[in-house]
Parts: C-alpha cells; structure tokens; sequence
C-alpha cells in the first residue's frame, strides 16, 4: 500500500473546498485503496502528515495563509514564498509533488522543479517547447495579444522557462471540469450547507449526488446566446484580459444581450434557456462557466485551445465545442452556425456531457489510478 497525504487549505464549509478540484479523489477513496492507494488529506503541516511514502502540495496552500489573505483584502501585495517552505518540507519527506492549479498554461512555477519529484498541472501546452519561451506575462494568449495591439507597456513578470532535465517531471493532472456544482435551481442554501455537513462525516460522498447539478438536455431554448462576464475594465493587466473585452464589444454590435448582473440562479437558468454560451479566457484558458453551459445544456462556442492538453477534455473542436479564431475573424459565423444548426447544437452538447459525466465512472477511475501510479514511478 502506497500512503499518499495531500496538503490543501479553504474554509471547511466551502463548497468548492468540499466539491472542487480534490473532490474525485474522496469520491474514489476506497476504489484507489482497492488499487493500492491511501491517500489522505491534511490541512496543516504536522508530523503525522510528514509520515507518508509521498506528500502532494496545492500550490494554493501558502499564498492564502490567513496573513496573506488580510494583504489581499488591503489591496496588498501577496508574495508567495512556496520556495522556502518547500525546502523546509523536503528535508522532514523530500518525496514532494507540487500540484499548481494557476488558472492558465503558462504562469508556471518552474522554479521549484529542482525541489519536487513531480510536477502537476490542470493543464499544459501540448508542446512542451513552449515553455522555454518567454511570452508576455508568461501566457501565449496574452503574448499573441500584447503583439498585435500593444497593450501594455513592458511588464515586470519573472519567468522561469523549463529546462530540458526536468521535463521528465511534468505530469498533466485533471481541471476544475471534475467539480460538482451544487444544484441551486432546484436545492436552497440551508440543503447546501447540509450536504456541506454531511460530506464532512460521512467517508461514503455517493449518496450525494443528487445535490449536483446537471445535465439538461431537454430545457427550453427562448434565447439565442449567453455571454455573461466580469470584464475586468480596470485591471491593468490589459493583455490577459483583452480578449474578454473585445467580444463583449462585438457581441453588442451583433446581439441584443441582456446584460445585467444576475444571481447564481438565475445566471444558471438563462444559461439553460439558452443555445449557445460564448466563451473567452479569464486568468488562464479553462474556465468553470464552460462546464457550466455543459451541465445546463448550451452549446459551447470558445476560442480556439488545440495547442493545451487536459483533462476531462470537452475542447474537441466539432465534436464537443467550436471554436473560434483568436483574432475573432470567424466568432460570428460560429455563433450562426450553432444556433441554426439545431443537430449539431445537440451533438455537440450531448458529446461535452458525456465527457463529463465519464469522470465519476470506471473510465474515470482508471484516469486517477493511472495518475497515482505514473506520479509514484
């Protein structure tokens, strides 16, 4: 039996700390100690957690200890200091695997490579050359951005490019696409934080699905298109953020779009009323509002990711999405082809679905048991 102890932090009645990125894994405890493994989680380093054939770190652990996150609501500078604490771990168990689940492919953290046995991330450009480029804020979206617009001026983002002795190292996990939303449309809050509870004592999380949201297929479609974000105006990081900005200004000009703020429930039921929800990057290019649209039953219209690979994979351009160009040339012709084709609208939603669904299935086991086994070779 190999004994596995996962650092992470978040508030205890948080639903994605409980339902999130960790959440298959709980889901699967017994089936992966079937298969060889105890895995544990921990939300504070003591001896007990040090006491395991291998130690896994979200990377989110240090950059919002409680001291940091009194900086970050002071609009303060958060200076993530994972390198020293790792050298501290690695001489108690140096058998570390550092997860970064940064929202984007690039913003890596590839210093740390020396110090880790495996490296994990939700997703990587499938060529790993990539990364011993340097891009604009070390992310090819906004590099792409920053040289055809000249956005900002130069920015001050270190970045660590990979060197060829550790690629070895790099192993692709899984992205927030294996979270379970809560199904607010048809569960209030108080049921919410009872499953909250009842996940927290009970070591079988089976009996919860029926809290979860999804999948519509059969909703129906009064609306068009979806397209609801923060834009982030503000952000000086105009170059992350460009892409946002841009097709909200041509879907103005094309679309009569309801645009006002909505609830978390109400945001969910205009989506299901709707045939198409258009995408864009956020901080990095996977975001949940995709698998949102998924579960509610939209077909997804996103820019063109052929150059990631991830986990569970709804990016299969024709298949389970379509894409558009970055440079936005063919967006509305993607936009019309989806909302008249009422077959491919269907294929395309049906298709994502299962992708999704396959995650809490033996498919989906043996995805996690194969991870295990490649990150304790």
């Amino acid at each position: 039996m190999i004994k596995i102890n996962i650092l992470n932090r978040g508030p205890i009645f948080n639903w994605g700390k409980n339902f999130g990125y960790w959440f298959p894994i709980k889901y699967f405890k017994e089936e992966l100690k079937d298969n060889g493994f105890q895995i544990d989680f921990y939300n504070s380093i003591n001896d007990k957690f040090y006491d395991s054939d291998l130690i896994i770190i979200d990377n989110r652990f240090f950059k919002y200890s409680n001291f940091n996150k009194v900086k970050k609501k002071l609009g303060l500078h958060v200076q993530n200091e994972f390198l020293e604490n790792i050298n501290k771990i690695s001489k108690k168990n140096p058998n570390i695997i550092w997860f970064d689940l940064g929202d984007s492919s690039g913003n890596t953290s590839f210093e740390i490579l020396p110090m880790v046995k495996k490296y994990v991330k939700k997703q990587f450009y499938k060529d790993k050359n990539l990364y011993k480029k340097t891009f604009f804020r070390d992310r090819y979206y906004a590099d792409f951005y920053q040289k055809k617009f000249q956005l900002e001026k130069d920015s001050d983002f270190k970045v660590y490019p990979l060197l060829k002795e550790y690629e070895n190292k790099l192993v692709l996990g899984w992205n927030i696409g294996v979270g379970n939303y809560f199904n607010i449309i048809q569960f209030n809050k108080i049921q919410k934080y009872r499953c909250i509870t009842k996940s927290l004592i009970n070591n079988n999380l089976k009996f919860l699905d029926k809290y979860f949201l999804g999948y519509y297929k059969d909703l129906i479609k009064n609306q068009d298109i979806f397209y609801n974000f923060n834009l982030r105006s503000d952000d000086p990081k105009k170059s992350i953020h460009f892409q946002r900005n841009q097709i909200s200004k041509i879907l103005k000009k094309n679309f009569d779009l309801p645009l006002k703020r909505l609830n978390h429930k109400c945001y969910l039921e205009r989506l299901g009323r709707s045939k198409v929800s258009v995408g864009a990057f956020g901080w990095g290019e996977i975001c949940y509002r995709e698998f949102e649209a998924v579960k509610m039953g939209a077909a997804v219209v996103f820019p063109n990711v052929d150059y990631l690979e991830t986990w569970p994979n709804i990016y299969k351009d024709n298949f389970s999405y379509l894409s558009y160009k970055f440079d936005f040339s063919d967006l509305i012709e993607k936009i019309e082809l989806a909302i008249n084709d009422k077959i491919l609208r269907d294929e395309l939603v049906l298709n994502s679905q299962n992708i999704c669904k396959s995650v809490y299935t033996e498919e989906g086991l043996k995805y996690f048991v194969k991870f295990f086994k490649k990150i304790t070779e």
